[in-house]
């Protein structure tokens, strides 16, 4: 592991604050070596044969050269500068760092921000073990591309299995990240993986091609072509012939993504691909067979999509020979624990570090709802990874899933052991009938009761108060007799 070495050279007595975090700083961290010295021209001097990761210099001290400085930093171009200055405008500091290769404090020091830009980062160099333990093992199951063991993931598994070695087109729905095309690759893998001459089996080499197109992704006007081709001459622009996904897909997979985003005249056209299992490229006059199998996907629901014009009916019944449902991720358990360490895991080995992740991150995230499915939560992984020091804590993570997991009052709310389920009503109605200045009408509209089990709740609440005070002053009489 390599060790940082700081230079530091901090005259001024109003600095002392800034030595004793650094001194600290240095304690706290054993592989951190911390080289102090007594004038700018002796620690420059020291750059010259032992170039440091970091330094830490004061620019308005007189015995500075600036140019001698300047001049050293384009040397030692790894190094990291920590310029103080009293703020004087000098140009050479503001390109320093707006090249990134410094970074300027300006009297009178900001100390959140010397410790947030500086030794923060002295941290994160420095290799400063993580809190809990480096998450470098995966524990999610995979099958072909998809990833988890839940129930319903395991259900997939089995449908997938039928279905891969199958002629059978497959119509793939899902929310937006549930992980569409990862599905279409894995049925496409099973399809390779048999052998031929089964019954109404797919027959594809090892080698064959799986050719994805997004079709929300392309203009109306080259979709046909990207997907039949063209010959030369056929439009403005084409000047040589151009084969199209269903040729390079030849023996393989063609996956249509978005299939409801596709022009209704193009759908026509794949339709009479479906039917004929021929194609015409664009400008053409002679068709060409397909051999390809045909998946296709969406993230709306297919039926309205249909009501609203998006996708033809005939096309769908073609495409839709049998209907694979992604699971979503906020109903596929402890796969979401899982899928985090697979992504954490990766994100380790792929940056060789040793971050861990805290036990509140991982609850916040096993509780939030995941409108974005898998895609949105290794992107939430990755922005804690990259924002983390060593540990990902629960503010690392992105804004949205911090929102998504506040406890609500209910889920804070604190009770003592003894109150009973009466008494906490009791508080409930009494409070609200305050917070809304004793307007009943209000009160029972908000706590979703009506005006008369509210009359009838305030009513019982005063007898029980007459009886205990008849209670109470018929036990001072029997006392006094």
């Amino acid at each position: 592991m390599h060790t940082p070495h700081l230079f530091v050279y901090l005259p001024q007595p109003s600095e002392a604050s800034l030595l004793d975090v650094l001194t600290s700083t240095s304690k706290t961290l054993s592989e951190t070596r911390l080289t102090w010295f007594e004038t700018p021209a002796s620690l420059l001097t020291a750059c010259e044969t032992d170039s440091p990761d970091w330094v830490v210099l004061d620019v308005d001290d007189k015995g500075l050269c600036t140019n001698d400085l300047l001049v050293m930093m384009e040397t030692l171009t790894h190094t990291q500068w920590v310029l103080l200055t009293d703020g004087i405008p000098l140009p050479a500091w503001n390109h320093r760092a707006q090249d990134m290769a410094a970074t300027v404090f300006r009297r009178p020091i900001d100390k959140q921000a010397f410790h947030s830009l500086f030794i923060e980062r002295i941290h994160r160099d420095s290799g400063r073990p993580s809190k809990g333990k480096p998450v470098v093992t995966s524990q999610a199951d995979q099958y072909g591309y998809l990833l988890g063991a839940s129930s319903p993931m395991l259900a997939l598994y089995r449908q997938l299995q039928r279905l891969g070695p199958t002629n059978a087109n497959v119509f793939i729905v899902g929310e937006s990240g549930v992980g569409k095309e990862h599905v279409a690759k894995t049925l496409h893998s099973l399809g390779r993986s048999y052998s031929a001459g089964e019954p109404d089996t797919l027959s594809q080499k090892i080698d064959s091609p799986f050719m994805a197109v997004n079709c929300g992704a392309l203009s109306p006007e080259l979709i046909e072509s990207e997907l039949f081709g063209h010959v030369k001459g056929a439009f403005t622009g084409a000047h040589q012939d151009h084969q199209g996904i269903f040729y390079q897909a030849e023996g393989g997979t063609v996956f249509l993504d978005e299939i409801t985003e596709m022009p209704q005249s193009l759908q026509v056209k794949l339709l009479r691909v479906l039917e004929s299992g021929e194609y015409r490229p664009v400008g053409s006059t002679h068709n060409q067979k397909a051999n390809v199998r045909l998946l296709a996907a969406t993230n709306r629901d297919a039926l309205q999509a249909i009501r609203e014009g998006k996708l033809r009916e005939d096309i769908y019944y073609r495409l839709a020979q049998f209907v694979v449902t992604v699971p979503v991720l906020r109903e596929r358990g402890d796969d979401i624990g899982a899928l985090t360490t697979h992504f954490l895991a990766e994100l380790n080995h792929s940056h060789q570090t040793q971050v861990s992740i805290s036990t509140q991150a991982l609850d916040t995230i096993k509780h939030y709802h995941w409108p974005g499915n898998v895609r949105e939560l290794k992107h939430a992984i990755e922005h804690g990874f990259l924002l983390s020091h060593g540990c990902i804590e629960a503010s690392d993570l992105p804004a949205n899933v911090l929102a998504g997991h506040q406890p609500t009052a209910v889920e804070a709310l604190v009770l003592p052991e003894s109150i009973t389920l009466a008494e906490l009503e009791k508080v409930a109605i009494l409070q609200a009938l305050v917070r809304y200045k004793g307007n009943r009408q209000r009160t029972a509209t908000v706590l979703g009761i009506s005006p008369k089990t509210l009359y009838n709740k305030l009513q019982q609440y005063q007898d029980l108060s007459s009886d205990s005070s008849s209670s109470a002053h018929g036990g001072e009489r029997i006392e006094s007799d």
